[in-house]
């Protein structure tokens, strides 16, 4: 287990990197998002520093992920299943309104099946 601050900095930074990189982000896109520097993005994934709660909050938002998975410092399966859901989420949100129509439909029909 993880008990030193400097540890758990470091792997909550690993867990941000990983989530960016897995949705194609920048570190200067997420910050854009979440509304703070792309130096605050950068010293949260080194584990130099750690992001206030705001900005806690807003990265866990705009990873599409809930806030706990950042904190997960171990192998848990739920997270392979999420990021399987984040790859169809990064995908879907790069789709035209016509295409999202008919992955819904394809998605409907294998779920019905």
């Amino acid at each position: 287990m993880i008990y030193n601050e400097k540890d758990v900095m470091k792997k909550f930074g690993e867990n941000v990197k990983k989530y960016r990189t897995r949705l194609g982000l920048t570190q200067e896109k997420l910050a854009e998002l979440c509304e703070c520097s792309s130096q605050t993005i950068s010293g949260t994934e080194t584990g130099y520093s750690f992001p206030s709660s705001k900005v806690l909050f807003k990265l866990a938002e705009n990873l599409h992920t809930p806030l706990m998975y950042l904190f997960n410092f171990g192998e848990d399966p739920v997270i392979s299943s999420k990021e399987e859901d984040l790859a169809i989420i990064k995908y879907l949100s790069e789709m035209q309104a016509s295409q999202k129509e008919i992955a819904l439909r394809v998605l409907k029909a294998i779920n019905e099946a």
